[in-house]
């Protein structure tokens, strides 16, 4: 239960965060909620409820907000992006998602600015699947398992990868992510999805999760 509770708190305070950070990023670029709901191919409503607090938002409406304002995610979620280049720069771990039966996903580290280059890790229980809607032309997926085994669906295309096994995924098409047997499936992904702003109907690494936005 405390997990639970832990869990819907986190959320309940990101989805404050990101109302304000919504509210701020489309005054300064002076864009109208039908403007920004074109931008990001969600419905005005879904971004007046966001704006407003009032819902939460997977990682698919994250980035497809990010894309939006051309942004990467991370530059969303952060009030003060940095614009210092050091040659190292620490970066904060985010966990975005999270389900009933113990499924998690992180965003590691994330690059500055329009292009999305990504590093995430993910555990998926048995009996989770996790569905994306198709991201923008040619992204490209690094997929590696370091625990378990995982179902990889592409389109029409099934893989099925063990413990200590990789695969690069082309996800400009619906795909999705479930654990392979009865134990949770551990796996790490890199995601590069070029700037610009994406057509309407495209979302961003592992896209919409059924139920926290309507």
């Amino acid at each position: 239960m405390t997990n639970v509770t832990e869990a819907f708190d986190a959320e309940q305070a990101l989805g404050q965060a990101i109302a304000a950070r919504i509210r701020d990023l489309r005054r300064d670029q002076s864009l109208t909620l039908d403007r920004l709901a074109k931008l990001s191919g969600l419905s005005k409503g879904t971004v007046v409820a966001l704006e407003q607090g009032r819902a939460n938002p997977s990682i698919g409406i994250l980035c497809r907000l990010a894309a939006a304002f051309s942004l990467s995610v991370a530059d969303l979620l952060n009030e003060h992006p940095s614009t210092v280049r050091f040659p190292i720069e620490r970066t904060e771990t985010r966990r975005l998602w999270t389900s009933a039966k113990g499924s998690s996903a992180q965003l590691h580290s994330s690059t500055s600015g329009r292009t999305m280059f990504e590093l995430w890790s993910w555990v998926m229980m048995p009996g989770d699947v996790f569905s994306a809607d198709a991201h923008s032309p040619d992204t490209r997926e690094l997929i590696s398992v370091s625990q378990g085994a995982l179902s990889v669906v592409v389109g029409i295309h099934v893989e099925i990868l063990s413990e200590g096994e990789s695969a690069r995924l082309v996800t400009d098409q619906p795909h999705s992510y479930a654990a392979a047997s009865d134990v949770p499936a551990h796996f790490t992904m890199a995601v590069l999805e070029r700037g610009g702003h994406r057509n309407p109907g495209h979302s961003s690494t592992a896209a919409k999760i059924q139920g926290h936005v309507p």
